[in-house]
């Protein structure tokens, strides 16, 4: 086989000159010589683009897609495709879904004309609330899951590039191989020229008439359920609890996940901003204003985010709520019951952690929380997933302590959390990753759109304080599918 002859006669694409694409070739003829590997990515630069309009115009329900973004750091990512899918379920599914993604680790070979911790092999998704999963609402999601998607787009500031990941069979050709990852990069060069830097708006959706008012709904079944944790509080069976709340809604039209999602990243620039759509499933997406963990090599950061009050409508009303919400002793009480788990959680992965002694406030678009910062130096035997196990759930979305809190959140929440306030986020293969918290999230089926909250319940709780805040929190998603009061 001859790939000077094949290149010859096929077009380069845009991201390929021909330096690097005899870097490329020669990377392909040592990668089929050697008969080693199972998969292996290709990474190059492309072009300035929007990774929401490039998933948009690639949308395709019939298979892996996902989106994450972080809008105040200029970080963002989208992906489709499936390499392949890592699953697991039980009380060892983290520790089983690293061994996993060792082991396709060290079958992919990797090639890059760019520089980046995330060019290369990605590993994306999440894990649902509980061990165990398996309930209608979500069919199409598992325990634990992780997907190597077929192609990527990584923006990191200026940063701008494409990955692609391909099987490598066995006695596959140079020049077989070679072509497909040609026409693969061609493939995306097609869709960058039909997608425009800017992402244009989507069109208002119309809520059905008989969805408006939705935050109404069930106030006292709800209540009556907050009522019954502040018992078991005053009887010593456990310290704090967080109870959640579904509301479902039709969708009025059927509209996208990511015309959503561009909503949402306008409007709350400090959370993050996610979508899972497993093939032909539904999708779980939201902006969570809380980071579970992030990883660069061996240093980790995390946060306790717990304690809420609304925004105020003018900047005096603002800053006199949150003061309230810095001298309160309930949501101070609450604060702490994080802060000091996530310490004694990453005691036995950390060399020395550090955090602020005050909680700071993080203000979003109509909520505002007690915040505190949370770093770690790491020991070299930690890992991502390792720690992931350890710290989820945290006190914010769970209760404290967690082994006498869990049967409680099943026994006085009426739905299936699935996903909701579990880990999501992504891993690359060297060595970085991030996971946020599920929350301000839904699960949108073709017809109904389902939206969870919660908060945290103490001794000194009060149910209708507790409703309203829950309230709160559904209206990022409810004016995302433009439901209104």
């Amino acid at each position: 086989m001859d790939t000077d002859l094949l290149s010859d006669k096929m077009e380069l694409p845009l991201q390929l000159d021909r330096e690097t694409d005899e870097q490329l070739k020669t990377f392909i003829e040592e990668l089929v010589r050697r008969e080693n590997n199972s998969y292996a990515t290709f990474s190059v630069p492309v072009g300035t683009i929007d990774p929401l309009s490039f998933l948009e115009r690639n949308w395709d329900s019939k298979t892996f897609q996902y989106y994450w973004e972080k809008p105040s750091d200029h970080f963002a990512m989208a992906a489709s495709g499936q390499l392949l899918q890592l699953s697991a379920r039980g009380t060892d599914r983290f520790a089983d879904m690293h061994r996993r993604q060792q082991s396709v680790r060290e079958a992919t070979a990797s090639f890059s004309s760019v520089f980046h911790p995330c060019a290369g092999l990605m590993f994306l998704g999440g894990f649902s609330f509980f061990d165990e999963l398996d309930h209608a609402d979500w069919h199409s999601f598992e325990a634990a899951s992780l997907t190597v998607p077929r192609w990527l787009i990584l923006q990191d500031g200026n940063h701008l590039s494409a990955t692609v990941a391909l099987d490598v069979r066995p006695h596959q050709t140079t020049d077989a191989l070679y072509t497909e990852v040609i026409k693969q990069l061609h493939h995306i060069d097609r869709i960058l020229s039909n997608t425009s830097k800017q992402y244009s708006s989507p069109g208002a959706v119309t809520a059905d008439p008989a969805s408006t008012g939705p935050l109404k709904r069930d106030s006292e079944a709800w209540m009556s359920s907050v009522q019954e944790a502040r018992e078991q509080i005053r009887k010593k069976t456990f310290k704090k609890i967080v109870l959640a709340r579904r509301l479902s809604v039709p969708r009025g039209e059927s509209v996208r996940p990511t015309a959503l999602l561009h909503r949402l990243r306008r409007q709350y620039q400090n959370c993050c901003c996610f979508l899972i759509h497993p093939p032909c499933g539904d999708s779980f997406l939201g902006a969570t204003p809380e980071q579970l963990v992030a990883f660069q090599h061996d240093f980790l950061r995390t946060e306790a985010l717990a304690g809420s009050m609304e925004r105020g409508e003018t900047a005096m009303e603002d800053i006199d709520l949150e003061n309230d919400l810095s001298v309160s002793a309930k949501n101070q009480h609450e604060h702490q019951f994080v802060v000091r788990d996530i310490e004694q959680r990453l005691q036995p992965f950390a060399r020395s952690i550090h955090r602020s002694d005050r909680p700071r406030v993080k203000k979003l678009l109509n909520v505002q929380h007690l915040y505190t910062p949370i770093q770690a130096d790491l020991k070299p035997e930690a890992t991502v997933l390792s720690i992931l196990g350890q710290l989820h759930p945290t006190p914010a979305v769970g209760g404290y302590p967690w082994e006498q809190a869990a049967p409680f959140i099943r026994e006085l929440e009426d739905f299936e959390r699935g996903w909701y306030a579990g880990p999501v986020g992504w891993l690359s293969a060297s060595g970085s990753g991030e996971f946020a918290v599920g929350i301000r999230s839904g699960l949108l089926s073709d017809t109904q759109a389902h939206f969870f909250a919660g908060c945290g319940i103490v001794a000194n709780s009060d149910p209708q304080s507790e409703w309203e805040e829950t309230n709160l929190k559904l209206k990022p998603m409810l004016s995302a599918l433009r439901y209104e009061d």
